[in-house]
């Protein structure tokens, strides 16, 4: 894996298992104030996205619908660039940068994003 130099690329380890991707959920999971566990070992990022919406409330689950897209893309995005434009991995470069879609996708109406940023970010 390019981004961790621990394992074999699969796209199960790169999105959900790699150390890499484990704190970038983490870390916008905590950013966004969701009650819920980072993906690590689910079989798909479906799987886990399923098993959250359980767990979450009624308010927050759109909002999880958006982060569940948005993360792999984000991470999958992240690791090409280090592919094809030797970009190195950097885990806070790529929460910055969810950050800013999540707010570019609050504003274009992504209305349960809108629920979970916070209030500072002028997303109304």
């Amino acid at each position: 894996c390019l981004l961790c130099d621990q394992a074999k690329e699969t796209i199960q380890h790169l999105l959900l298992a790699c150390p890499f991707a484990r704190q970038t959920w983490h870390t916008i999971l905590d950013w966004l104030r969701m009650p819920i566990q980072a993906p690590d070992q689910e079989p798909t990022v479906m799987e886990w996205w399923l098993r959250a919406k359980e767990h979450m409330p009624l308010t927050h689950r759109k909002a999880l619908d958006s982060i569940a897209l948005l993360v792999p893309w984000m991470i999958w995005k992240h690791r090409n660039a280090c592919v094809f434009d030797n970009a190195m991995p950097s885990i806070d470069s790529l929460v910055d940068r969810i950050k800013d879609e999540a707010r570019c996708w609050a504003k274009a109406g992504a209305q349960g994003l809108r629920v979970v940023l916070p209030t500072s970010w002028d997303v109304h």
